[in-house]
């Protein structure tokens, strides 16, 4: 054997793939090394390749190595081998035949992966309507994903790699904002995003596109989504179309109570007239008993209704304001003395601190409102005394009413200031209040252009304060 022989030998036996020669009856001439560790068997040569397979395999083989020998032309085949696939390339050489054996078990598997992560990826963007694309800034060509040809209503056969579907079919409207994001994709490198409507046969579409940078290799990709989100935005406009039915609604409902004021109110201020008739009769005590159960009935009756009509004319805006100005420090005045002998029949103390002359310009009877109802509400909870004060800073006043009472706890703090809500853990709630006096001054703080907030611990104290600009 010459050195070249030496050397190719070498060669042979040191690659992966497995080399054979046979004659045309399959007597085998040569076998590489690996050929033998294949097979498992020693001095391959003179064995006929019928015996190393079995029968169908065989038969296969023998098949192509006529059609190979006949045809003076290579053909390449799969077999599988010891529960391995191998390609097998069969080609035609002085009436023998040359085989390659190149086991690709693991190229095959490696493709299965990648088709069943392709497929469940179609499959989620399909789920998902999102379609991915790719821009090479180099050489400008495009990749789009399966999904994408569905959301742009095009058929791949019909689009080249540089065929720009975005550019096509985006509403001419749209365009800019999309064209102005990707240039800022581009000058900052920041992801982007935005809304637009792609023009379809089937009408329009709307869609949420996203885009950012993405390097790979040596290539650098402008890469993005696009989403269908049409039944998303159709849904908004329903719910929308809804909110605004209801709100013509309930602004029908309080526009008709706030102008049925005055009628409503009529029955009621007759109903305490009549119980102040019969107040001054000479009755036994039982009846006497009975009705001033019914004066406490009524009473809690009218400030329901005198809450249920201010809050339909805040909400059918029959309240305005009408500034002007005045000295709040005697309003606050005339407030606490009306309260202190409220108090005092329950056993409460009131301390008011304000400074006097606070010369302001805003609405009096709002300001008033306000601070009755913080303090009617205070007045409900408090164990021993109740402060109001008043600080004037610039052009701000900080009006602030403290109780000593239960407090409110974490779970009630985010409902305190809406309509009719109660907490069950206050039982003098049932027995006096509305649920509405709080909601109120949240609605007049907003006429006011101030704010009203509110901090408690349990079982200590609760503090409103009210702020406003004069």
């Amino acid at each position: 054997m010459t050195q070249t022989e030496k050397l190719l030998q070498a060669l042979l036996d040191c690659s992966a793939d497995v080399f054979m020669a046979a004659e045309a009856g399959g007597r085998i001439v040569y076998a590489s090394s690996g050929a033998e560790k294949l097979f498992r068997t020693n001095r391959l040569a003179e064995k006929n390749l019928i015996n190393l397979f079995e029968e169908e395999t065989a038969a296969t083989l023998f098949k192509t190595v006529r059609s190979v020998l006949f045809q003076n032309y290579p053909e390449i085949m799969e077999l599988n081998i010891k529960n391995n696939i191998y390609n097998v390339s069969v080609s035609p050489f002085e009436n023998k035949v040359l085989l390659c054996f190149r086991n690709i078990s693991l190229e095959k598997d490696l493709l299965g992966r990648l088709s069943r992560n392709a497929g469940r990826t179609e499959f989620a963007e399909r789920i998902a309507k999102l379609g991915y694309w790719e821009l090479d800034i180099k050489t400008k060509t495009f990749f789009w994903s399966a999904e994408m040809f569905r959301i742009f209503d095009a058929n791949p056969q019909n689009v080249s790699s540089k065929h720009n579907l975005i550019r096509e079919r985006v509403f001419p409207e749209d365009l800019p904002l999309y064209k102005k994001q990707l240039a800022l994709l581009l000058k900052k490198g920041r992801p982007v995003e935005g809304q637009i409507r792609l023009k379809r046969r089937g009408g329009v579409m709307y869609c949420l596109f996203k885009a950012g940078l993405h390097h790979t290799g040596r290539k650098e990709l402008v890469a993005g989504t696009f989403q269908d989100i049409s039944t998303w935005i159709e849904i908004q406009h329903a719910l929308e179309k809804a909110r605004r039915h209801a709100e013509d609604l309930s602004l029908e409902k309080s526009s008709f109570l706030a102008r049925a004021s005055h009628d409503l109110r009529q029955p009621m201020q007759a109903l305490n007239m009549f119980i102040a008739a019969l107040d001054t009769e000479k009755m036994p005590r039982q009846q006497k008993n009975i009705l001033s159960k019914i004066e406490q009935s009524a009473a809690g009756l009218k400030t329901l209704l005198d809450n249920l009509l201010d809050i339909s004319k805040l909400d059918a805006g029959g309240v305005d304001y009408r500034p002007k100005t005045f000295d709040l420090s005697e309003l606050l005045e005339k407030i606490c003395q009306e309260y202190h002998f409220l108090l005092k029949e329950r056993r409460l103390t009131l301390n008011c601190s304000f400074c006097a002359g606070i010369i302001i310009r805003s609405d009096p009877l709002l300001i008033e409102r306000v601070i009755r109802n913080l303090l009617s509400n205070a007045l409900k909870f408090a164990s021993s005394r109740i402060k109001l004060s008043c600080r004037q800073h610039h052009n701000r006043i900080t009006l602030r009413v403290i109780d000593d009472g239960i407090g409110i706890s974490s779970e009630d703090m985010p409902y305190i200031f809406d309509e009719f809500y109660q907490s069950r853990d206050i039982s003098a709630n049932r027995r006096e209040g509305t649920g509405l006096g709080l909601n109120i001054v949240k609605k007049i703080s907003g006429l006011l252009n101030g704010k009203i907030s509110v901090r408690s611990t349990p079982g200590k104290y609760t503090a409103f304060t009210f702020t406003f600009k004069y």
